[in-house]
């Protein structure tokens, strides 16, 4: 059934326009994709009749389907939601993501109790489409290759479809999974796309965060770079041609990462640079509330991703040089305070 649906859908061809958008985020809660895509290809009814005669049930089928583990919560839902209602109004947009092996986790019941292992969900048969895509993202101590896997979104009743690209290493390693879904932190180069949001209660944890965000956002300022451009861009209108949306906190390390790609590698003047970011990024917030807005120690991403501090350094003095910033004067009338000298301050911290 896998692979019927695939070749039903492998013909149809992808939503095309001038802009792309591209909607950034660390989870995607797709769901099971076979009677989805049955009812988006308008052959749902004679597919259920077909195994009714046969003595078959598709849900039967659904039940022992695996559910891509990409997603957790409302976050990735809503996520979902957008790139599935893209593709049904034939916009050209799509998500970017990584490609979690093991998902979040899995739970089963072992002697009465809870239990939490990894959730294999991909399969020798499944709905990825791969690539030759591949990418190089460079950290402090060493770069990493990426490839490319991608899962049609296909629309309702739609002769075009879109793409899920989904970021992946080569290279990784189950056996560094220890008990449930503990595993060893310390080999970036082997466990970057083990797991979906890994435990971050410890300072390695946390690191893994960042090597995991910025390996996503690198690789989808790269791909969108190199769309804009076959699509006839010359980048300096880089914001006709893409719009990038970033689902939370997680991606937002996109927007340095823009500028150090249209800086370092396209020759472009920092300013302007800037410029052309400012025009084609958007924020979605899912809360105020502060201790759901992910923050990260300045050494943290110096550790991981130093020439990118240097970007965000460079563009907070660029902000300050150019705003028109002035002195604040406390109720009190005894404390003049100068939003200059504080970011400036902040910076050299």
């Amino acid at each position: 059934m896998l692979e019927f649906v695939k070749e039903a859908a492998a013909p149809k061809p992808k939503n095309d326009s001038k802009r792309k958008v591209y909607y950034i985020s660390a989870e995607f809660l797709i769901g099971k994709l076979l009677s989805n895509n049955l009812i988006n290809l308008g052959i749902y009814k004679d597919v259920k009749a077909e195994l009714a005669a046969a003595g078959k049930s598709i849900s039967e089928i659904e039940d022992v389907e695996p559910e891509p583990s990409l997603g957790n919560g409302g976050l990735g839902r809503l996520a979902s939601c957008f790139i599935d209602s893209m593709s049904t109004l034939g916009i050209n947009g799509e998500g970017v993501g990584l490609n979690y092996h093991c998902g979040l986790f899995k739970q089963v019941f072992k002697d009465n109790k809870q239990e939490a292992e990894p959730n294999y969900w991909i399969e020798d048969q499944s709905w990825l489409v791969p690539t030759d895509i591949s990418y190089d993202v460079p950290f402090k101590n060493f770069t990493l290759k990426s490839r490319l896997d991608r899962l049609d979104i296909l629309g309702y009743k739609k002769e075009t479809k879109n793409y899920l690209n989904l970021f992946d290493i080569n290279g990784l390693d189950y056996g560094l999974i220890e008990k449930g879904i503990t595993f060893d932190q310390d080999e970036i180069q082997k466990n970057l796309t083990l797991f979906l949001y890994p435990d971050d209660s410890t300072r390695k944890g946390e690191l893994l965060r960042i090597y995991q965000q910025y390996f996503m956002v690198s690789n989808a300022a790269q791909l969108l770079i190199d769309e804009a451009i076959e699509r006839g861009s010359n980048l300096h209108d880089l914001p006709d041609y893409a719009y990038v949306q970033i689902n939370d906190t997680h991606p937002s390390m996109v927007i340095p990462e823009l500028i150090r790609l249209l800086t370092e590698k396209h020759g472009f003047e920092f300013d302007e640079a800037v410029a052309i970011v400012s025009k084609m990024v958007g924020y979605t917030n899912h809360t105020i509330l502060a201790e759901a807005l992910e923050k990260w120690p300045l050494d943290y991403l110096e550790e991981v991703v130093p020439h990118l501090v240097v970007i965000i350094k460079n563009w907070m003095l660029s902000f300050v040089k150019n705003s028109k910033i002035h002195a604040f004067k406390s109720l009190t009338n005894t404390t003049v305070f100068t939003w200059h000298t504080w970011i400036s301050t902040s910076l050299q911290a």
